[in-house]
């Protein structure tokens, strides 16, 4: 288990990895979100690349492994490009909405995939949350052209599996089937 802390000026950023899972803890900022992306790109890549370096019997394949220089399935670019968009939305909410961009309120994301390549999103923050359940029964033709919100839960409806709130509205849970093979 791999642990990573940075503190400066109450500026917090926490990370804590196992072989299936990582978890990142961090102040309310926007500069976190994005390194919470690189950090979890950088985590999804390796496992790709653990997942396909096991499965494979090509040895040309594994040797450009071991150099480095694989150019990375067009399955893997569309994991991540909907893996990073949902968690991205979803982390910008949780600062924006649900912390208010108080660098003293922390947001966990954790992210997990199992035995099933099933990948398993949680994002929680330490606002008041909000009624979900209500936001979901909108319809995207309702919202309007020149909102900057809204569009969120449209977005993981698209690119996950299922997602839901707790009751309080402050955490969300997202869920993904990710294909590996090619």
């Amino acid at each position: 288990m791999a642990e990573i802390s940075n503190l400066t000026n109450n500026n917090q950023f926490h990370i804590c990895e196992t072989d299936d899972s990582i978890t990142i803890m961090f102040s309310s900022t926007m500069e976190n979100i994005d390194r919470t992306c690189e950090e979890t790109t950088r985590f999804l890549v390796e496992i790709f690349k653990r997942f396909e370096f096991f499965h494979s019997n090509n040895v040309k394949f594994e040797e450009k492994y071991l150099k480095q220089e694989v150019d990375y399935s067009e399955k893997l670019r569309s994991n991540l490009f909907a893996i990073q968009l949902v968690m991205r939305e979803g982390l910008t909410n949780a600062v924006r909405h649900g912390n208010s961009f108080n660098v003293a309120k922390i947001v966990r994301c954790y992210l997990k995939i199992d035995q099933n390549q099933m990948l398993i999103m949680e994002i929680e923050d330490q606002g008041e949350g909000f009624n979900w359940k209500k936001e979901q029964s909108k319809d995207i033709k309702d919202l309007d052209d020149d909102s900057d919100h809204g569009r969120g839960l449209v977005i993981m409806e698209q690119y996950f599996s299922r997602y839901w709130y707790n009751e309080r509205g402050n955490k969300l849970t997202l869920e993904k089937h990710i294909s590996f093979s090619q």
